[in-house]
């Protein structure tokens, strides 16, 4: 027998996707210590914020100074909070996109007049970036939390209507066709072979659209900005500018989106482990 191939969500092949990910990150690490190095006594600690002149600002804070902040945020209680406020508001607006994006791609991938009605608000959407949706979410929802996890699910829910209407349109017309001459209804046909063929897209597009909702997070908590919040604690150490807590909160940020990545990864090797893996 020919040995058995690892695909890409299987469970050897995530470990080794998940190496590559830490080494990627610890040779980021080890280039970033070299230029603080170099950048040591050599850049500017005098910048000019438009109006005034800010002294002893750190371009590229050294691992002693990011140890520091780091020490001082967990001790404080700021980093560890603004993540659960921040991972909270992540998850709720992930899955009301997901959930929303999903059902209407499955809905315009089976009907074509379903597609014609939703095509011109994912148009709409797909290519509006968030932060132009900023001022018409706070109008229509006003300045809580709904507008901030509202903001999240739409740019979920764009993705996810993506994957699982070209999940479904990707269905050779051959299998539905077969299942019909066998007797299987419509509905039967789409619950049996349209639905299960459709989940790689579909894990796909969750999986873009679990990064793209970290991304809107920093956008989503400009409203009504306050502490906790990684979005506010990042906005707050640029308007001082404090370099050392912008490092410190996109390390953590990044830090997130690789752990809930490789969490989608093993999520999709676990729902699809019935799928013949071939690569």
């Amino acid at each position: 027998m020919p040995p058995k191939k690892n695909n890409f969500f299987s469970g050897p092949a995530l470990r080794t996707r998940a190496a590559r990910a830490f080494l990627g990150v610890g040779a980021l690490a080890v280039f970033y210590g070299i230029a603080a190095e170099i950048g040591r006594g050599r850049l500017p600690d005098r910048i000019w914020l438009g109006t005034h002149y800010v002294e002893n600002v750190q371009l590229l804070p050294p691992y002693r100074s990011l140890l520091e902040e780091t020490v001082f945020l967990l001790e404080s209680g700021i980093l560890p909070s603004s993540i659960a406020v921040s991972a909270g508001r992540v998850l709720l607006g992930f899955l009301l996109g997901a959930v929303f994006g999903i059902l209407l791609g499955l809905a315009t991938g089976r009907a074509a007049r379903a597609e014609y009605l939703a095509d011109p608000w994912v148009t709409f959407f797909r290519f509006t970036p968030a932060l132009a949706l900023l001022p018409l979410f706070l109008l229509w929802f006003g300045h809580g939390e709904g507008s901030k996890v509202l903001l999240i699910a739409a740019s979920v829910a764009v993705v996810t209507l993506l994957g699982a209407h070209q999940g479904v349109r990707s269905v050779p017309r051959v299998y539905l066709e077969a299942a019909s001459a066998l007797g299987a209804s419509p509905g039967l046909a789409f619950r049996k072979i349209a639905l299960p063929a459709a989940l790689p897209h579909i894990f796909a597009s969750l999986r873009i659209g679990l990064g793209l909702a970290w991304v809107t997070i920093v956008v989503a908590e400009l409203i009504d900005a306050r502490m906790p919040s990684l979005g506010y604690l990042l906005t707050l150490a640029g308007a001082y500018p404090r370099v050392p807590t912008m490092v410190v909160g996109i390390a953590t940020i990044g830090a997130l989106v690789l752990a809930f990545d490789l969490l989608a990864l093993a999520v999709h090797a676990q729902a699809t482990r019935w799928m013949r893996r071939t690569a």
